[in-house]
């Protein structure tokens, strides 16, 4: 698992770059998100969730359904406080912290499949790894990205800091990822 400094570090940079939002609106690619970038990929995902309105009651299952529905139907690709105004609804900064922790918990699992040896990875190799999933889901990182995961596998940093930008993503945070690698390259983890 990640140590305290490394958990710090990752929730700190994936807020950075994700956002901290408690309505639902859609992420760049059109899917309906909240918190920090969990994507909710169907409305009874949303529905599991602990949406208040804005007095503070629990939502009902309506309620939520309802506005999912309105969410998903608005243009995609705008900053995610266009949505507010369509949103009555909102998760407490408890239950996005709780879905932030159960999102990494997931990731590492996935991440430790994906990669056998994660566990031994320097801590930005970890940090970058994580931030890929992140932003990828398991299915492209393991799948899309033979390249870098050859890089990955014979622990060849610098490559795979040449082959980790993806596109539709801001150059910031692939130029992060892309630092995080690179400093993996000195590192001796033999």
């Amino acid at each position: 698992m990640l140590s305290e400094k490394e958990m710090k570090t990752l929730k700190e940079n994936i807020e950075r770059y994700e956002g901290r939002v408690p309505h639902l609106y859609l992420d760049s690619r059109g899917f309906v998100t909240v918190g920090v970038g969990h994507l909710l990929s169907s409305v009874e995902n949303a529905k599991a969730l602990d949406f208040v309105t804005m007095t503070g009651e629990l939502a009902t299952q309506n309620m939520i359904a309802e506005e999912y529905q309105v969410v998903s139907t608005q243009e995609a690709n705008r900053v995610a406080s266009y949505y507010q105004s369509f949103t009555q609804l909102r998760l407490s900064d408890s239950a996005i912290d709780q879905l932030t922790e159960k999102h990494i918990d997931s990731f590492y699992g996935e991440l430790k499949i994906i990669y056998s040896e994660f566990d031994s990875f320097p801590s930005d190799i970890k940090l970058a790894l994580f931030d890929l999933i992140f932003n990828l889901g398991m299915t492209s990182l393991r799948k899309k990205w033979p390249k870098l995961n050859g890089c990955i596998a014979s622990k060849d940093w610098v490559a795979a800091a040449d082959n980790c930008r993806r596109k539709g993503i801001a150059d910031e945070r692939n130029e992060y990822v892309k630092a995080l690698l690179l400093s993996g390259a000195n590192i001796d983890i033999a």
